[in-house]
């Protein structure tokens, strides 16, 4: 008798959720065929977002997927991280190291979120392919409710363009603000989770101009403010990032009220608050009047005490969102658990209910550790008053000029430090078989 395939449904096409879905496509081990449906609650896929990095063991993860040139391919150029003042004059400058063992604050693999999410997703569409994979990808769709039950999650759709269903096993990768979350728990342990960091941020693109450079540069100002000016790869458009930081880690309800209500009121809160700024303000300003691409979000951490139930798990910032560190952990995760899935045998609760907490128990002790950031953090990176920003400034002088930014190498090489570990899961023995494909 044929084995049953292992039906899984993924809520969320970001980082995390496409990463799954082709890591479940690509797999070189499964014993039970999956069958994979994604939806993403977006009409369409999103191809802008801000600069995102990979670092750590997700860097072994891309290299077993294959996928490491490519992803350089589409590096933002940054070289470095420049703190400037109200003039535009350089404080400090760290340059990116080359090497992807040791990273500084700029990555080795800087890359736009929108890129990212459009290459994994063409790499799911060939192993559709190649591997006669069955995905099928759904925007504009999200989960209604769902019920677990015995022999399977049984799982209604908002808008009917999939058909209610029962899936062997549910994956919630939709974001901080997890809507299936809150099904696989409930309303109140999903909101209780989110930690406010105190920070808000805004995201958008402008023209390059002749004197932009390849730096990304950073200026600061008392009020909790700062402006960040990133480079993009087409050498075309720069990336703006408009924050605000309040005095603790604490919602900001004049923020709150902005993003609820839309773009207009966004931009509106922007201007007033940003508009006694020097540097380049006016120019980044102004650019809010033809941007098509403006995001605005509240910067929080996610911290769940469990990521799985019996047939439900959550990856990402669905499950443990953290600043610096959320596209790394989103690919290692997803990585662990198509790894986990890989080695059932039957689509029976006792099976899938054991390799979900197997993932859990895997990747947690990484998680758990980087999800203790400095007490400071980031109000102190982002002070209030003058007398803290010269502090500041002169704590990144003396850090930079005694060649101490291996501390935040340190920092930022994130599972290394700990030696934590990335399983195999049979993807080193699928590297081979494609190395001696490639000398035939």
């Amino acid at each position: 008798m044929a084995q049953k395939p292992l039906s899984i449904l993924i809520s969320g096409a970001g980082i995390a959720g496409s990463s799954l879905a082709l890591m479940l496509a690509r797999h070189p081990s499964f014993t039970l065929k999956p069958i994979v449906t994604l939806v993403e609650r977006a009409p369409e896929p999103r191809t802008t977002g801000q600069a995102i990095d990979i670092r750590g063991q997700a860097v072994t993860v891309i290299q077993r997927l294959g996928l490491e040139k490519k992803i350089k391919e589409k590096h933002t150029s940054e070289t470095g991280i420049a703190f400037v003042d109200a003039e535009g004059r350089t404080i400090a400058q760290v340059d990116a190291t080359g090497n992807v063992n040791k990273q500084s604050g700029t990555s080795e693999f800087e890359i736009l979120r929108g890129d990212l999410a459009a290459l994994l997703i063409e790499e799911m569409e060939a192993a559709k392919k190649a591997n006669n994979a069955e995905v099928s990808v759904v925007y504009g769709e999200s989960v209604k409710s769902l019920e677990e039950q015995e022999d399977g999650v049984a799982v209604q759709f908002a808008q009917g363009k999939v058909k209610d269903a029962k899936f062997d096993v549910v994956v919630a990768a939709d974001g901080y603000h997890s809507s299936t979350r809150a099904f696989i728990f409930n309303k109140e342990a999903s909101e209780s989770a989110i930690m406010p960091m105190g920070m808000y941020i805004a995201y958008y693109t402008i023209p390059r101009i002749p004197e932009d450079d390849d730096l990304w540069q950073w200026y600061t100002a008392p009020g909790g403010l700062a402006i960040h000016l990133r480079p993009h790869g087409n050498k075309k458009t720069m990336g703006v990032y408009l924050s605000i930081t309040g005095p603790s880690k604490a919602n900001i309800p004049e923020l709150d009220e902005a993003l609820a209500q839309g773009p207009d009121a966004q931009v509106a809160l922007l201007r007033e608050r940003f508009q006694h700024l020097d540097w380049q303000s006016k120019r980044f300003l102004d650019g809010l009047d033809t941007t098509n691409d403006l995001y605005m979000q509240s910067v929080s951490m996610v911290v769940t005490p469990q990521w799985t139930t019996n047939r439900c798990a959550m990856i990402g910032d669905a499950a443990f969102a953290m600043m610096g560190f959320g596209t790394s952990f989103a690919m290692i995760g997803a990585y662990t658990l198509a790894g986990e899935l890989s080695k059932i045998t039957s689509n029976s609760t006792a099976d899938v209910s054991a390799a979900l907490k197997s993932h859990e128990q895997v990747l947690r002790p990484l998680v758990a550790k980087q999800q203790k950031p400095p007490p400071f953090f980031p109000q102190t990176f982002n002070p209030q008053t003058q007398l803290g920003l010269t502090a500041l400034r002169t704590a990144i002088r003396v850090v930079i000029g005694l060649r101490i930014p291996q501390l935040a190498q340190w920092f930022m090489a994130g599972d290394d430090k700990n030696g934590w570990k990335l399983p195999e899961y049979g993807w080193q023995q699928e590297q081979a078989i494609e190395a001696s494909k490639d000398k035939v």
